[in-house]
């Protein structure tokens, strides 16, 4: 690895009081597994106007955490705008976006570097991969099964065949394929994940998909209207590649 940082932790974040544990534990194993580990790394948070106490709990805790970068905004944006804005700011040679109720343990980020190390540009964690093993408490029986039939879609329609998990959030990038990637995407929401999977393909990067730990959190920020959304941000994806924008 070259560069001032090895590792770019981005995690977009917007009402999380609700959750608070879940947030306070994620941030304290991330700090923990640099310590174990000599990656020179930094997290930068993206706060996407939030409207609880979390920007005041981030920022409390980005002051004792030299490493913590925070990025605020008053306005929600979603979390496509956040993923672009922190990852392009991001300074590591390797750049992982990751959840805040940390749903995937950020040790799983080991074998991501294993990866990475065989010449994969952009290794992406999969809940479908050996599910008996690695889901450690599932999500709702109907979510799940929503989700699989989303992904089959997912993968026939935009050309993604093969890819198991286009949706799981925790995905790492080279530098090099951030910097390609990310300024040509131009969703703002949940369909942010197959947006970048679509141009990734097109531009040729290598991709490694591998099986990640899974923990529920039992409490989303999708609502119904965010899988209207999504539906909406894969059409607008089909009909790009349809007319050759991307």
């Amino acid at each position: 690895m070259t560069g001032n940082v090895c590792i770019s932790v981005v995690i977009p974040t917007y009402n999380e009081m609700l959750r608070k544990d879940f947030m306070q534990r994620h941030l304290a194993s991330i700090t923990a597994f640099f310590k174990r580990h000599s990656y020179s790394y930094e997290v930068l948070i993206v706060l996407d106007g939030p409207t609880d106490g979390t920007a005041g709990f981030i920022k409390n805790y980005a002051g004792s955490n030299a490493a913590v970068k925070v990025l605020s905004r008053d306005k929600n944006r979603g979390k496509g705008f956040s993923l672009r804005e922190g990852m392009l700011q991001a300074r590591g040679d390797i750049i992982l976006f990751t959840d805040m109720d940390g749903a995937t343990p950020i040790h799983m980020l080991t074998k991501f570097m294993t990866e990475f190390e065989k010449g994969y540009d952009i290794i992406i964690g999969s809940r479908k991969i050996f599910p008996e093993k690695y889901i450690k408490v599932h999500q709702p029986h109907w979510k799940e099964k929503i989700g699989e039939a989303g992904n089959v879609f997912i993968q026939l329609l935009l050309g993604l065949k093969g890819l198991k998990d286009t949706q799981c959030g925790f995905k790492a990038f080279t530098k090099e394929a951030t910097k390609a990637i990310m300024p040509k995407t131009t969703l703002n929401r949940w369909g942010i994940d197959f947006e970048i999977l679509v141009l990734a393909r097109k531009m040729h990067f290598k991709i490694a998909e591998v099986p990640v730990e899974w923990y529920d959190s039992g409490y989303s920020l999708v609502r119904f209207p965010g899988y209207i959304q999504t539906l909406i941000d894969l059409m607008r994806v089909k009909w790009k590649l349809l007319r050759h924008k991307y």
